[in-house]
């Protein structure tokens, strides 16, 4: 139920920068809208989406969700910010220039002593981050070994069919598992993060400044309770570019900066870890600065494209005056957000994990992402010891189960 003192959210705004994939609006709110009916059913609520369409640029795209429960009612506008047309041109180069860009960013992050960086702050993510190189070292190991097999038969012409039989081997077999398991997808992936810290990204700074403008003429045109810029995976490092474009225009024009800051799964200190992220930690440090801002971050264990248990504030080297935590962090448990069943068919999946975050539970818990963006509270009540819906007469059993387990 509603707790006492805590003024019920009735309108919302959500502004959210998802990873680098080639997910389209309508792709990303197919996916809302079946995540919607599994919240409904966890939680007993009702919610329905309805899509309101792109804007005039169309690198964005509403939907309105109407959510009504014992904690009110509430209507909140999700926004999905896109970039995928940005990440397909990236995935249509020849694959000879993606295999260079990833290569040049790759022994960038090593020679910069980031990969070190990474080792030091959270070593999962130092080993996702030598996946794809791992991967493609592999790549050539099963192409030597089709070479050594046919030289052992010492075919006519010397080395000229063993190469062409290891060359062969290595492009077929790198092509179906480099697919399959997203080795060049990841590649790319490296190759934006490391041409954007560089700010060398025009295309991706334009989107970011056309963003920027949305959400402040969004905010003054409408009265709502709650503004929440949310980013997961990779747009959780843009979306603090954003919220600082967005709270200096909003400044500049003489209006309120009121909104908050949500990082769920976030990657943003593989981009404010490199020695050369001079504009991003710049404009983290100006973010903090505004006092006005409230960011909040959530992080998993299970996930290991997130670095947990990691301030991402102070990891980059910053500091503030702030006199509570920025961001304010929390750790969540999967395995308690899911049945075990489904926890047990995910776990392993490392990138089906990863989105988890933003995915519907199927147990009750503090943190759901649907019931921050969508339900009647405000970001502040996610947080562990708070349980949506759940009053002092509910069945204590029932609450044993709904419990939360903070790590």
């Amino acid at each position: 139920m509603h707790e006492p003192g805590r003024p019920a959210v009735a309108r919302r705004a959500v502004f959210l920068i998802g990873g680098y994939e080639r997910n389209d609006c309508e792709g990303f709110f197919r996916r809302i809208a079946r995540e919607i009916e599994r919240f409904s059913r966890c939680w007993a609520v009702t919610a329905s989406m309805t899509f309101l369409g792109h804007d005039e640029c169309h690198s964005s795209a509403t939907a309105q969700v109407l959510y009504e429960g014992p904690d009110g009612s509430c209507r909140s506008d999700i926004t999905f910010l896109s970039y995928d047309d940005i990440v397909r041109r990236d995935g249509a180069r020849p694959f000879h220039l993606r295999l260079l860009a990833y290569l040049a960013a790759f022994f960038d992050y090593v020679m910069s002593g980031t990969m070190v960086r990474f080792f030091q702050t959270n070593w999962r993510f130092a080993l996702y981050f030598l996946y794809p190189f791992a991967a493609l070292l592999a790549f050539l190991w099963i192409g030597s070994l089709g070479f050594r097999l046919v030289s052992l038969v010492d075919p006519p012409g010397g080395l000229i069919l063993p190469l062409v039989a290891g060359i062969g081997l290595t492009v077929v077999v790198g092509r179906y598992l480099g697919r399959r398991y997203f080795v060049f997808h990841l590649m790319d992936l490296w190759s934006f993060s490391r041409e954007h810290l560089h700010c060398r990204r025009a295309d991706m700074d334009a989107r970011l400044s056309i963003w920027g403008d949305l959400i402040k003429d969004r905010i003054a045109h409408a009265d709502f309770d709650e503004v929440l810029l949310v980013g997961h995976s990779t747009g959780g490092a843009m979306i603090l570019d954003l919220a600082e474009l967005v709270g200096e225009r909003l400044e500049t024009e003489g209006r309120a900066v009121n909104f908050k800051v949500l990082t769920v799964g976030s990657t943003s200190l593989k981009v404010a870890l490199h020695p050369a992220a001079h504009r991003a930690r710049a404009r983290m440090a100006a973010l903090a600065a505004r006092m006005q801002i409230r960011w909040i971050e959530f992080q998993a264990l299970t996930d290991i494209i997130n670095f947990y248990k990691c301030d991402p504030y102070a990891s980059a080297r910053l500091t503030h005056d702030r006199g509570e935590p920025f961001p304010q962090q929390y750790q969540v448990r999967f395995r308690e957000m899911l049945e075990p069943a489904v926890y047990r068919r995910i776990k392993r999946n490392f990138f089906r994990v990863h989105y988890q975050f933003i995915s519907a539970n199927s147990r009750q818990y503090f943190y759901d992402f649907f019931m921050i963006c969508c339900g009647a509270r405000n970001l502040e009540n996610a947080r562990p010891g708070s349980m949506p819906l759940i009053s002092d007469d509910q069945p204590r059993a029932e609450h044993n189960r709904t419990k939360v387990h903070h790590e």
